[in-house]
């Protein structure tokens, strides 16, 4: 099947949402969607976006929602595509939908006019984007560009909010997301202002990670598809002590590297590390 141009759709579908905003090697895209119900979308692998086994029905927002529920969601939606490295949304950018990601991996950062970027996390399938904003009405605080080829669903903020009043269990799905979000910004905050040396920022860092990954007997494995430069925006490092850094680790055996894998064999001599240079 033949999907437009993402942009074509945007021009005809929502003309003047694009903010022209100057991120780093990525194209800039607008953060409405427009009429979603006339929008095509390809198919892959024979199913459609909501099929059962979909990766997204396991975020957080939809844990618990009944049938009826589930089934009033997917009529609302339309999935859009979007290639990779466009430009979703951006910082002060009026924010009139809600975005579920179905498919793919988005990076959130926040920009400053001299070019620096700090990078707040990757979402993916099953996040919401923009929750925070349709609650308070305001605009985007960060960033939005797609890591990977993305499928996403957008809700008018008027839609979003009238399925939460009507089921409560959204309701209480969506303030448990915004408490996670708000604990991960307070923990990167803490590493970014509270924390002196650049070693115990990474070292910090990727306890912060393991939480989130996989435990195996070789240790806490964590994927990580990015660069050095990309993990120093998350602490406020550059590339080149990231990988000082991540040498250092390497030959004190705190951390193994394979491929786009990290692997921590001792999460306590890691954590034993960290307190050590923190003193």
């Amino acid at each position: 099947m033949v999907v437009e141009n993402l942009d074509k759709q945007y021009q005809r579908h929502a003309q003047g949402w694009c903010s022209g905003a100057v991120v780093p090697n990525a194209n800039a895209v607008c953060d409405a969607f427009g009429d979603l119900t006339t929008t095509t979308v390809p198919v892959y692998s024979g199913r459609t976006w909501n099929h059962a086994r979909a990766e997204w029905r396991a975020g957080d927002f939809f844990k618990g929602l009944s049938p009826e529920a589930m089934s009033e969601f997917e009529s609302h939606a339309a999935p859009l595509c979007c290639e990779a490295t466009r430009v979703i949304f951006t910082e002060e950018q009026e924010a009139r939908s809600v975005l579920f990601l179905l498919e793919g991996r988005v990076k959130l950062t926040m920009n400053s006019s001299g070019g620096k970027r700090l990078t707040l996390g990757i979402a993916r399938p099953g996040d919401i984007l923009g929750l925070a904003t349709a609650f308070s009405g305001g605009s985007h605080e960060s960033t939005a560009v797609a890591q990977f080829p993305c499928k996403i669903i957008a809700l008018s903020r008027p839609t979003f909010l009238d399925f939460l009043e009507r089921y409560p269990v959204a309701w209480q799905n969506s303030a448990r997301i915004l408490s996670v979000e708000c604990k991960r910004r307070c923990d990167q905050l803490r590493i970014l202002g509270l924390t002196i040396a650049a070693s115990i920022k990474l070292a910090r860092l990727l306890l912060q990670w393991s939480a989130e990954g996989q435990r195996t007997r070789f240790g806490a494995r964590i994927r990580c598809s990015l660069t050095h430069e990309e993990i120093g925006e998350y602490i406020g490092m550059s590339r080149e002590t990231v990988t000082r850094n991540l040498i250092e680790f390497k030959n004190r055996e705190l951390l193994e590297q394979h491929g786009s894998t990290f692997l921590i064999p001792s999460l306590r001599a890691l954590e034993a590390y960290a307190e050590m240079v923190d003193d």
